[in-house]
């Protein structure tokens, strides 16, 4: 079991608030731009697909020294 530490729940937490301000952003950018829902999709899901790696890249590091 991973036991995280209060800064690392709060790194945690500020990490999620950032892809959700990211994400916010483009999704402003973009209809502000007018792009077409293609583009948007794509940007989104780089993003988004990005933002799950790093995401999952940290819980599994975490897992793994834990051990």
């Amino acid at each position: 079991m991973v036991v995280w530490s209060d800064v690392e729940i709060a790194v945690f937490i500020a990490v999620l608030l950032m892809i959700g301000v990211k994400l916010w952003t483009v999704w402003h950018v973009s209809l502000k731009s007018k792009a077409s829902k293609e583009g948007k999709m794509i940007f989104l899901g780089l993003i988004t697909g990005f933002s799950v790696f790093g995401i999952l890249a940290k819980v599994y590091i975490s897992k793994m020294m834990g051990m």
